[in-house]
């Protein structure tokens, strides 16, 4: 409701105030409505003399915004093979439905790498095919409006034949320095020398058609780095190499060293021949062989003569049984030092190792876009269950020595999560990546997503996660509010709660802290069965349940003081969180305190006063657990293994 206007405004005011009030008569003018205008307005009457005053009915304004873009779209040219998105937002009252067609055709079939989701088409690797004309149409009661837009498709440039360094000539000789380079449109090259451009002798430089440099007669002064740079509207590539220049005096040099070397190493050769002979020689000088005897077990002995002090005596030679017993053993020692040393090093460089979890993009089928976090897109998408479980063939070796594989799998698709990693350039977004990457491929739990693979042979990196076919936690709480499906029963919410729990202490017996355990991050499966993952989808549809606080974004209202205000995670403040995945299993997929904004929230935690009430369909003894992972002191905590004894003590008595 809008009062008291008139101290504000009245006729007396400037000519140039959008509202006005006037008086004498009462009348409200307002100039260029806008939106904030909109409400209840009331005209009060004050008498002079009379202590009461009048009221009027309360007279309504509704404004009609018209329909609009905010901004109208703009062609657009995306580089092959990238991730790219196109915008089109519009407004109006009521608000618009926004859609995309390509010359007629609706976004409904689009390719499936295309993806029109509420006016932003999502392009998941650009092909050649995605380029032409687009139209982006905004419709509500007022009508409909459009924009049309062009994308082209544009290739960077890559060298076919990149110049290759470093060059040695000889002065006075004509050199090809090649730089062949393509790309669409087609890229400009740009020769430059030690960084600076068209420093050439025009007499002896020439640039061909095909980008190569050519220089007709090499001076000694042309010996420096040459750099060439092809550029077009996808970008910029660049190549250097360096160029050595030989005169005379340094091709009598070079002659002389490789004399001198070859004369080195040829008396080097006739000095370890005739060391060889010479060793040879001796040996046999010091071997007189004795006629073989036969022993009693009709093995024959060869013997040698080996001098002592008091003069020759027979001593037997290492191939008798002592000492053949004796050298096999040494040798078996050994032996399995090295091999074990080896295995150990293998095994230490292998740990550090990506390289297994290794999966072709090229085997992802259907992407489809679910979201959007920190790192990129997060999409769903389909691959072959022989692929995914490739490393999980049981293998045996047969009495002729070769391997067969057993068990083989069932050849059909499943469906993975997929979290793309754009943000390259962000040392935290990288090291979080890397941390979720070591979390799950060291964890094996039936409540734990699995990790299946990366695909790193080009950027964006994926990461292929387990997904379930119904989805994340949250999303299924959510639409039981409309009772399909219908709402989980007590024992059901307490069984979930005990899923999560074993997980939970599972991943704490590992020392890791998962950092954003809620509903939005657990998987269920159409049996009920829940699982930790970390899908962490901060931007759609899940902005509204993050909260920008000290340059980073964090799950506030999942999260204990201390992790706020100290940046202290721990498994403490993981049990914390569980908690309020129970709060929300129960309130059916509710957002924890949602009558208070972030800053209000912030406030409240800062001053620990942020007060929690358990949901009333918690069942009594799960309520005190909760109270009791909400201690404002960590220590006061329950541990995970704790927690899941208590809960299966719960589960056994309802």
């Amino acid at each position: 409701m809008q009062d008291f206007l008139q101290h504000e405004f009245n006729e007396h005011s400037s000519p140039h105030q959008r509202i006005r009030v006037f008086r004498n008569n009462g009348t409200l003018i307002i100039l260029s409505t806008q939106t904030s205008d909109r409400g209840e307005y009331v005209c009060e009457v004050i008498t002079e003399g009379v202590q009461r005053t009048a009221l009027s009915k309360p007279a309504t304004i509704s404004v009609i915004e018209k329909l609009r873009f905010v901004p109208a779209p703009v062609n657009k040219k995306l580089e092959l093979d990238s991730v790219a998105k196109i915008h089109c937002k519009a407004q109006g009252t009521p608000p618009p439905i926004i859609r995309w067609e390509k010359n007629g055709m609706a976004s409904e079939n689009f390719p499936a790498h295309i993806t029109d989701m509420n006016g932003t088409l999502h392009f998941n690797r650009v092909t050649a095919r995605d380029k032409g004309k687009y139209n982006c149409i905004a419709s509500n009661s007022q009508g409909t409006i459009n924009a049309s837009i062009s994308i082209d498709v544009v290739v960077a440039p890559r060298f076919v034949v990149p110049p290759k360094s470093p060059i040695n000539v000889s002065e006075g000789e004509s050199i090809m320095i090649d730089c062949v380079v393509e790309g669409d449109p087609d890229p400009t090259i740009q020769w430059d020398k030690d960084l600076k451009m068209n420093d050439f002798d025009l007499t002896r430089f020439r640039v061909l058609e095909n980008g190569s440099l050519h220089i007709s007669e090499v001076y000694r002064d042309d010996q420096n780095k040459y750099g060439c740079t092809a550029g077009n509207s996808a970008g910029l590539n660049r190549k250097e190499v360096e160029l050595f220049v030989n005169g005379p005096e340094a091709d009598a040099t070079v002659t002389k060293a490789f004399l001198i070397t070859m004369s080195v190493a040829g008396a080097y050769i006739v000095l370890v021949v005739g060391l060889m002979v010479w060793c040879k020689y001796v040996r046999r000088s010091r071997k007189l062989p004795i006629a073989d005897a036969k022993l009693e077990n009709g093995d024959m002995e060869n013997q040698e003569l080996k001098t002592a002090e008091n003069g020759i005596e027979l001593a037997p030679s290492n191939r008798g049984p002592n000492g053949i017993e004796a050298h096999k053993e040494g040798q078996k020692s050994d032996g399995a030092d090295t091999c074990n040393s080896q295995a150990s090093n293998q095994s230490k460089k292998s740990k550090h190792s990506y390289d297994k979890l290794a999966l072709s993009r090229s085997l992802l089928k259907d992407l489809t876009l679910i979201g959007r976090g920190e790192f990129g897109d997060v999409m769903v998408a389909k691959v072959s269950e022989s692929h995914l479980f490739l490393g999980e063939k049981v293998a045996k070796r047969s009495s002729d020595g070769s391997t067969k594989e057993e068990d083989q799998p069932a050849t059909k698709e499943v469906a993975v999560l997929v979290k793309i990693l754009t943000q390259t350039k962000d040392e935290n977004c990288l090291t979080e990546f890397k941390r979720e990457i070591d979390m799950f491929s060291k964890l094996t739990h039936e409540h734990i997503t699995k990790l299946f693979g990366l695909c790193r042979e080009q950027e964006p990196h994926y990461l292929i996660m387990e997904h379930t076919e119904w989805g994340d936690l949250k999303k299924f709480l959510v639409a039981t509010q409309s009772g399909s499906p219908p709402p989980l029963t007590t024992s059901q919410g307490v069984v979930i709660a005990y899923q999560l729990s074993r997980a939970m202490d599972h991943l704490s017996n590992h020392r890791m802290v998962h950092k954003d355990l809620a509903a939005r991050n657990c998987l269920l499966t159409s049996s009920l069965v829940v699982k930790v993952g970390l899908p962490r989808m901060t931007k759609e549809p899940y902005s509204q349940e993050y909260c920008k606080h000290a340059n980073q974004v964090i799950p506030l209202r999942w999260l204990p003081y201390e992790a706020v205000y100290e940046d202290e995670y721990s498994t403490k403040s993981d049990v914390y969180a569980f908690a309020v995945v129970i709060w929300e299993i129960f309130s059916q997929g509710e957002l924890p305190h949602s009558k208070i904004n972030d800053n209000s929230f912030l406030a409240k935690l800062k001053e620990k006063k942020l007060e929690w009430k358990v949901h009333g369909s918690t069942p009594e003894s799960l309520q005190k657990i909760q109270e009791l992972c909400w201690d404002v002191n960590p220590q006061n905590r329950p541990s995970f293994s704790q927690l899941s004894t208590d809960i299966s003590e719960i589960l056994k008595n309802l």
